[in-house]
């Protein structure tokens, strides 16, 4: 069974986290992990560009440990609420300290799900969010698979709602049946 790695790119408790949550709870393995970057101490990349050297970062904060669980994690699941039509700074916070990882192979064949949450439709705004996961994991060599999108703005919308609780459980189904 793979080891799975999910993070919440939403910074506050509602429909994003909720999903990842109940994903979470379904994975049948131990080798899981969840994040919260709404609890996690991460710094703005400064832009120094040591890490282009050494593709180790300057700054020490909580991404000491995410650098780990990335490396760790064969299969990523990354949730983002849609702000703006893109992820939130939070999650883009994340992304950009993952630039130690750049145009290396240190994540090259991982594998990413995203889960992207937004209240407007989702034919348009809420894929550019998507896009935004995609390029991140294109820049590291993750394979990307699919991308999963909920109509949801209000808190506990998802909770609430039959169909997507069913596109959970297939969510759950899909990572459970996968090596």
């Amino acid at each position: 069974m793979p080891k799975f790695l999910l993070i919440s790119g939403s910074p506050r408790y509602g429909n994003t986290e909720f999903i990842l949550k109940k994903i979470f709870q379904g994975l049948k393995t131990k080798s899981k992990r969840l994040i919260l970057l709404r609890i996690q101490k991460i710094t703005h990349c400064k832009g120094c560009l040591a890490c282009d050297k050494s593709n180790q970062c300057a700054l020490h904060d909580d991404m000491d440990t995410l650098y780990k669980l990335m490396t760790w994690a064969d299969i990523y699941v990354i949730g983002t609420p849609n702000y703006f039509d893109n992820v939130p700074g939070l999650l883009k916070n994340f992304i950009d300290r993952t630039n130690p990882f750049y145009e290396t192979d240190v994540l090259a064949g991982k594998r990413i799900f995203s889960i992207v949450v937004g209240g407007g439709k989702i034919k348009n705004s809420q894929r550019v969010a998507g896009e935004a996961l995609q390029y991140f994991a294109s820049a590291h060599k993750i394979k990307t698979e699919k991308a999963y999108y909920f109509q949801a703005l209000k808190n506990n919308e998802v909770k609430n709602s039959a169909e997507a609780n069913k596109k959970i459980g297939k969510i759950i189904q899909k990572l459970n049946g996968l090596n």
